[in-house]
């Protein structure tokens, strides 16, 4: 069995070393709809922690007056920081980027 990734133009193909029994409860899963909470976005979900575990290494943390400024985000605009968010620097950009406005406004009204 091989899982097939399609990312843009790039077509990659990693051959999985799965028993029968695995292999056949990941054609299960794969096979059904996949909605909030289902056992499919359960998958999906692991098998994006387990990759970024394994790039772990070349991955660059945010830095620390990154998180200071996340944790003043979220605690005004009563936000919970996702884990990814205090782990990974890209993570950390996109939280930023996304609340940090909002965050500047309601401050410049207080």
């Amino acid at each position: 069995m091989s899982f097939q990734l399609i990312y843009g133009d790039h077509d990659l193909v990693l051959p999985l070393a799965l028993d029968a029994v695995a292999e056949e409860r990941l054609v299960d899963l794969m096979s059904v709809a996949i909605a909030p909470g289902s056992e499919r976005a359960d998958l999906a979900r692991r098998i994006t922690d387990a990759l970024c575990t394994l790039m772990d290494h070349q991955i660059i943390p945010p830095t620390e007056k990154q998180l200071k400024y996340a944790v003043a985000i979220a605690r005004e605009l009563s936000l919970t920081i996702p884990p990814e968010v205090l782990q990974y620097r890209e993570a950390m950009t996109a939280f930023l980027g996304t609340h940090a406005q909002t965050y500047r406004q309601r401050k410049g009204r207080a």
